[in-house]
């Protein structure tokens, strides 16, 4: 599929936090009539225009946004009219209401963006057929000049998979972002700063202040623990010196270690 540069003007966001990955982006989303469904609140766009979804579960948004659009040649009328809009609102946390409200706001959106996060996503497949069958301009937010995501196409041109189960986020997750740390902290012995709140404190053990290694399936970081009282739920933010797009998908359920 093609995507877009920018165009001020009414925006749909599903990127997960543009206020880390593209700041300058975010302003500019904010000058205008915008939405943003994310897991995470926003700290340039506010809370006034957040609905809120549940890690991982874009492909359910997605597959309600589909279901509930205009249709005019109703191409996939038959698939969508199957998928249970109960279901898929209980996994997502959007209620079906507001699924179709959005649908009907977002139809002449001059943009949809995204972050780099969604090529690494477990249903990518999925989510990138249905953002073609969404059928509107696409913005990948945090793209280098280098990349080229323009050859990057979903897997046949039929109906959709099913979005897939989502997977389990139970805990104290992680959402990675690159950031240019300060020279004392690139050439200490950790690789990375975590913030979190009281409720990832609670739910990783730690205290504001510990030296801890984080680790998943598929990734491990060692950092030290920085208490912020200001973010709330069980999701912290690691900065890395490292491109976090390398490393899979950006939220990771993990185990803190400390040292």
């Amino acid at each position: 599929m093609k995507f877009q540069n920018f165009k001020p003007g009414k925006t749909l966001s599903l990127a997960s936090a543009l206020f880390l990955d593209a700041p300058n982006l975010a302003r500019e989303i904010k000058d205008g009539e915008f939405i943003y469904v994310s897991p995470l609140e926003d700290k340039i766009l506010g809370a006034q225009n957040l609905i809120r979804c549940e890690i991982g579960s874009i492909s359910y948004v997605l597959a309600l946004l589909c279901k509930y659009k205009p249709d005019e040649n109703g191409e996939f009328e038959e698939y969508f009219a199957e998928l249970d809009d109960g279901f898929l609102s209980g996994e997502c946390n959007v209620g079906e209401e507001e699924a179709a409200e959005l649908a009907s706001w977002a139809a002449d959106a001059r943009n949809v963006v995204i972050d780099a996060s969604f090529f690494a996503h477990p249903d990518a497949k999925t989510i990138f057929r249905l953002l073609e069958i969404l059928d509107l301009p696409v913005v990948v937010a945090n793209a280098d000049e280098n990349e080229n995501f323009s050859d990057f196409s979903a897997e046949g041109r039929g109906e959709p998979n099913e979005p897939r189960e989502l997977e389990n986020f139970d805990g104290a997750v992680l959402y990675l972002y690159r950031e240019n740390l300060s020279k004392m902290e690139q050439n200490s012995s950790q690789t990375g700063v975590v913030t979190g709140g009281a409720q990832f404190a609670a739910a990783a053990k730690l205290k504001d202040g510990d030296m801890a290694t984080f680790e998943a399936r598929d990734f491990s970081l060692t950092a030290e623990f920085r208490l912020d009282s200001a973010l709330k739920g069980t999701v912290a933010l690691a900065a890395l010196n490292a491109d976090a797009r390398n490393l899979g998908y950006n939220f990771k359920l993990v185990r803190a270690v400390k040292k």
